[in-house]
């Protein structure tokens, strides 16, 4: 969704301007006399992204402080999640030995993996003293949000291709590779106005359960979206061995047989890749997952029953469900959908 259309929703006509600010900071951040360092993290932060973890960490502020919440805190909570996020991508793309990411060359791409390495640390670590300049509380939930990313990778590692991968295990990796990040950038939101209790509480767990949706829809869409729409291969997970929840509905359905006679090993023939990915489209596994991203969208938007009403509150219970509507019908042409 574009930065205007997250505004209406949220109820925050300065949401763009807000972001300019973080944009800046961000470059800030990164500023060094070390140019092996700050230039390919520069070259990475500034390659584009729709900064939702930001947009999270801002509006879960305006929604328990509406009236007095962009201050300096706020601006350097919304930086260090997404210098997370960025850091965890650098990392990802190591792993994935990925050339391009959003059309720009990879830092593992240009400058080696052991480059890579330092400046995903070094991104991580400008996180850390970005929310160590808000408050101890918050330095300590992105501390423990970056271990819950590696211990949810290291879980999706571990079951590669492994096609006895069970549904609770992956979303328990789920649960740390993504959403951990999504939860922590509504809890840091809340926390950067001082608050505390269940407001906070409330806000963690609606970003934890907007994070599994969102997963388990970009999970969907390797599947059923295109290369075109989507920038990159389809197909992608499943040829890597990582069996994401319509891959492992597939496998348990009505000849889920003939599709675990294929798996278990590393797929290099885009045609074969094709063909699985009809088997995982013909059986209703796709419906399913979507189904369970519906459970999550509904679990998010009740988790905010607790806050007081405003406009901003009222936005952020829907932003689940148009956000990830939108990336369906962005990138499976009206195909598939999340309404009903």
């Amino acid at each position: 969704m574009k930065t205007d259309a997250l505004a209406t929703l949220l109820g925050l006509d300065d949401l763009a301007g807000h972001l300019v600010d973080v944009e800046v900071a961000l470059g800030q951040a990164l500023r060094s006399d070390n140019a092996y360092l700050s230039d390919p993290g520069l070259r990475v932060v500034e390659g584009g992204g729709k900064r939702l973890r930001p947009v999270l960490t801002i509006a879960s502020a305006a929604a328990v402080a509406p009236d007095d919440f962009w201050d300096h805190r706020v601006r350097s909570g919304a930086v260090s999640v997404e210098l997370v996020h960025v850091g965890s991508l650098v990392h990802d793309d190591i792993i994935d030995a990925a050339d391009e990411r959003r059309g720009v060359p990879t830092v593992n791409h240009i400058e080696g993996p052991s480059h890579a390495i330092l400046v995903g640390d070094y991104l991580l670590a400008r996180a850390g003293v970005e929310a160590a300049r808000v408050s101890k509380e918050v330095a300590e939930v992105l501390a423990q949000t970056i271990a819950d990313l590696c211990d949810g990778q290291s879980r999706e590692t571990v079951d590669l291709f492994n096609v006895d991968r069970e549904v609770d295990s992956m979303l328990r990796s789920v649960r740390g590779k993504t959403a951990a990040l999504m939860r922590a950038s509504c809890c840091i939101g809340a926390l950067c106005t001082g608050r505390t209790g269940e407001p906070v509480d409330a806000l963690t767990r609606f970003g934890e359960a907007f994070g599994m949706a969102f997963q388990i829809v970009d999970d969907v869409l390797d599947i059923v979206s295109t290369t075109r729409a989507m920038g990159k291969p389809v197909g992608h997970d499943m040829k890597e061995g990582v069996y994401t929840l319509p891959v492992l509905y597939a496998l348990r359905s009505k000849g889920g047989d003939r599709l675990r006679s294929r798996l278990g090993g590393l797929i290099d023939d885009p045609a074969s890749i094709a063909e699985l990915l009809e088997l995982v489209k013909a059986n209703g596994a796709v419906e399913q997952a979507l189904e369970m991203a519906r459970a999550f969208n509904r679990t998010a938007a009740d988790a905010l029953d607790t806050l007081d009403d405003s406009p901003v509150v009222a936005g952020l219970s829907k932003l689940p469900a148009a956000y990830l509507e939108w990336a369906l019908s962005e990138k499976t042409a009206g195909t598939y959908t999340l309404v009903g």
